[in-house]
This record gives C-alpha cells, sequence and structure tokens, in this order.
C-alpha cells in the first residue's frame, strides 16, 4: 500500500514505523524538520520512507508526495482544523479512496464522518484501553 501520512509527531511517527514494518510505502509530509527526528533514520536513509518538508495541507505539498498513487491519506498534526482541511482536499480533490484524521473536537469528528473521512480521538481511544486493562484486572 502507498501511504501518505500529513504530522511527524508521536503519532505520525508511530503509524508510519508500523506499516513501514508491514512493507507498506510510507510518505510522510511535515514542514516542521525538528519534528522528523522521531522517524526511523535508516528507513529515511534507504528510501524506504520519504519525507516532504512542506505544508501537508496544501496541494503541491500533496502532489510532490505522490497522491494521485496513494492507496491511503492519513492527517495527524494535532491540530483538528488543518487535519480536516488536508483529508477533505485528499478526499475531495485528490479522490484518495481511504482518508483518516485524527480530531479532538466532536463536532469536528462528525462533520469529517459525513464526509467520508474516517476520524479517530486519541483520548477517547487512551480512556477506553485503560478502562479495558483496568476492568480486565478485577
Amino acid at each position: 500500500m502507498n501511504v501518505i501520512i500529513v504530522g511527524a509527531g508521536n503519532l505520525g511517527s508511530s503509524l508510519a514505523r508500523k506499516l513501514s514494518d508491514l512493507g507498506h510505502r510510507i510518505t510522510v509530509i511535515e514542514k516542521n524538520p525538528k519534528a522528523v527526528s522521531l522517524l526511523p533514520r535508516g528507513r529515511v536513509d534507504s528510501g524506504a520512507m520519504t519525507i516532504i518538508h512542506r505544508d501537508g495541507s496544501t496541494g503541491p505539498a500533496m502532489i510532490e508526495a505522490g497522491i494521485a498513487d496513494a492507496d491511503v491519506f492519513i492527517a495527524v498534526t494535532g491540530k483538528d482544523s488543518l487535519n480536516g482541511l488536508a483529508a477533505q482536499r485528499a478526499k475531495t480533490i485528490f479522490r484518495v479512496e481511504q482518508v483518516m484524521t485524527a480530531v479532538r473536537d466532536e463536532g469536528a469528528r462528525t462533520l469529517y464522518e459525513s464526509l467520508g473521512i474516517s476520524t479517530i480521538n486519541k483520548a477517547t481511544l487512551a480512556s477506553d484501553q485503560l478502562v479495558k486493562i483496568l476492568t480486565e484486572e478485577a
């Protein structure tokens, strides 16, 4: 699978690493050069992962990342509005079939899902997992 990830923070870097481990082609768009330090250097140097240093919500950055051939587009910058803009552009303009984003705001989640964009809320996922662990131990 050809996967584009916008955002190289903790979540974006973890996703990139895990998907790369599974053999997928990963392109990360991140405008902050310091943020990409979380990505595995060996995979970047070998070309298994590509980094685009631009604003991932823009068309030119998406084109440079190869969005025409993307199977999956994931926006995980930590900013709901930026994630939503990038995800909407990937879905409606570039017609990427599988588009996902991380959101904090419930209203944003509802809006993006109505547009066919899959969403996750990190706080909800973490709290659900902690409750599951606690109830299994009890």
